[in-house]
């Protein structure tokens, strides 16, 4: 991957997102829509991204369910170009076979990726949970389970293990912050030139993008990870 930035439109209206997606869209990888854009505007309103010339979008869904509900889900979203659909690792490899079947049906360069520890999770909050080991050692064990997956959705702090264990997955890593700012409902965050050090293909950046003016924003980020 030549570009290293996803952005997430997160808190955004439609046409906001436009706007901002066709400011900066030649710098980036791509962008990421998230459940609440997704369920506010629907697909006509998504396929709009495509009409601006984003067709590799980033669709974190997270889908989680039964593989047969998982595969007619995904064949529920014809009609929209996107690259990259996330779903979670916790459903299992079976699960993740159907996502991949009926992505395949549809376009079969989209990639499946699974979504492992969420970045606004602690390690307390995992114990609450009933996971006993660590941080690390739990997401290495979901990845295992969702190998099947062509990459997994992971902090910074994780991707470096990910990395060794699977050396040809793709990695991409979200709840990334530039040094000064806030870390807001993040808990594992990272800048984004640890993020690519670590092994992340690509990193994801929501609020450090879009808090003020998202090219003066972008051109920090990329400039930090020359």
């Amino acid at each position: 991957m030549n570009k290293k930035v996803i952005l997430a439109l997160d808190n955004l209206t439609l046409e906001d997102s436009i706007n901002i997606t066709n400011q900066v869209k030649d710098k980036l990888l791509t962008v990421k829509v998230g459940l609440e854009l997704f369920n506010l505007v629907s697909k006509t309103g998504i396929k709009r991204f495509n009409d601006i010339g984003v067709n590799n979008l980033l669709l974190d869904l997270k889908l989680n369910d039964i593989p047969a509900t998982v595969y007619r889900s995904i064949l529920a979203l014809k009609g929209i170009k996107f690259g990259f659909l996330t779903v979670m690792a916790l459903g299992g490899n079976e699960m993740i076979k159907q996502a991949k079947k009926a992505a395949s049906e549809l376009d079969p360069n989209i990639k499946i990726l699974a979504v492992t520890i969420l970045t606004s999770l602690s390690k307390q909050e995992l114990s609450k949970m009933g996971f006993s080991s660590s941080v690390e050692d739990t997401v290495i064990q979901l990845a295992q389970n969702s190998s099947e997956a062509h990459g997994f959705i992971s902090s910074a702090m994780e991707a470096k293990l990910l990395r060794e264990k699977f050396p040809n997955k793709l990695i991409l890593c979200p709840g990334l912050r530039l040094p000064n700012d806030t870390k807001n409902d993040q808990v594992r965050t990272a800048t984004p030139a640890l993020a690519l050090q670590n092994g992340a293909d690509a990193c994801i950046l929501g609020r450090s993008l879009l808090q003020g003016d998202i090219n003066n924003n972008l051109e920090k980020v990329l400039n930090s990870i020359k």
